[in-house]
């Protein structure tokens, strides 16, 4: 099979990152995998167009079996040329663009959702990280011909020995670590977070938000947490390491999410989970068993669900023990590899 795939992760061509090392794994079964970077460090518009012409040209001098669109601006090219050339195209979507607040998100977001009803039914076929998403396809965009596969992001857990311990000097200080591990992004909603934090500490001055990741809300987000008054127990990292190993409890408060990866890595270190009703929510963090479930932008709702971990030792156990019984719907890379392939064969038979 040869495929012919849009991207704009900037790490596909970077040797040795989980992008590089996913694209051998999928070359792995493929007789060609070309790649066409889109590069978000030039503008959106000559970003599409030399996509488009790149991908031209290689369809009138070389033979493929389908092209493979990881977003729906990509998707817009692969119907053009899908059009034209006759060849098959998937769009992969690895977040809920129906969610209404998404659509809040601005007037990309809007023009995206737009593209999207009109893409969505036109294409070969459709592949979604999680059920939730699915649904919400089915919801906005019904087609009897649809077919959506569901293949969750392949995690990337390291595994450290047990003789190798993890304890950073700052958690010297705290007797309690919230975790957040996230871009610092309008979506994350973490201005609620911090508030509903603050309203922890009451109950737990000793306590600690750690949150890792990096994104253009940083310098408002420091700003927030010294208007609050908290920013002696909130710290900001960029990279992580083995934070989740010491965390007490993993934070999500996003508007919207394909899936939630984190949520997943945090189980797989048995932290309990408190998120907002997005990605994963349901269908892998259970409210009351592994986690709390709020609903999106509820903040009472989110300090409500922090409380227990300062004064319910016992729901606090028990989330905790649900956590590290967690069943993970993890695969192998073969068997993430082989079912990808999977839905390419299936929109090569449509065709």
């Amino acid at each position: 099979m040869r495929v012919l795939m849009f991207s704009s992760d900037p790490n596909v061509f970077a040797a040795g990152s989980s992008a590089w090392d996913r694209m051998r794994l999928y070359e792995s079964v493929l007789d060609t995998l070309e790649l066409i970077r889109m590069d978000r460090s030039v503008g959106k518009y000559t970003r599409f167009w030399k996509g488009f012409w790149t991908a031209k040209k290689k369809l009138q001098n070389e033979r493929y079996d389908i092209m493979v669109a990881q977003d729906i601006e990509h998707a817009l090219i692969t119907w053009v040329l899908s059009w034209k050339y006759g060849v098959p195209f998937q769009i992969q979507l690895h977040t809920d663009i129906f969610s209404p607040y998404f659509w809040k998100g601005g007037l990309v977001n809007k023009l995206r959702v737009l593209c999207a009803r009109f893409l969505i039914h036109r294409a070969s076929c459709i592949r979604v990280v999680s059920e939730r998403i699915k649904r919400s396809i089915e919801r906005h965009c019904p087609h009897k011909d649809l077919i959506i596969s569901v293949l969750p992001i392949l995690p990337s857990i390291t595994r450290f020995p047990d003789d190798m311990p993890f304890r950073p000097r700052f958690l010297d200080s705290y007797d309690f670590m919230a975790l957040m591990v996230v871009r610092l992004e309008k979506e994350k909603n973490i201005p609620m977070a911090l508030r509903a934090f603050k309203t922890f500490l009451q109950k737990c001055p000793r306590a600690l938000l750690l949150i890792v990741g990096d994104g253009s809300q940083k310098v408002s987000l420091e700003h927030l947490c010294k208007s609050l008054g908290i920013e002696n127990s909130v710290l900001f990292q960029k990279g992580l390491t083995r934070e989740y190993e010491i965390a007490d409890v993993l934070l999500l408060s996003s508007n919207y999410e394909g899936y939630g990866l984190v949520a997943l890595e945090a189980l797989h270190y048995g932290v309990p989970v408190i998120m907002t009703d997005v990605g994963v929510a349901g269908e892998v963090v259970k409210d009351g068993e592994n986690g709390l479930v709020v609903p999106v932008g509820d903040q009472q709702k989110l300090s409500a669900a922090l409380a227990p971990f300062a004064d319910d030792p016992a729901l606090r156990e028990h989330l905790k023990n649900g956590a590290k019984s967690t069943l993970l719907p993890y695969q192998s890379k073969e068997e993430y590899r082989d079912k990808l392939k999977q839905s390419w064969e299936t929109c090569v038979i449509k065709k």
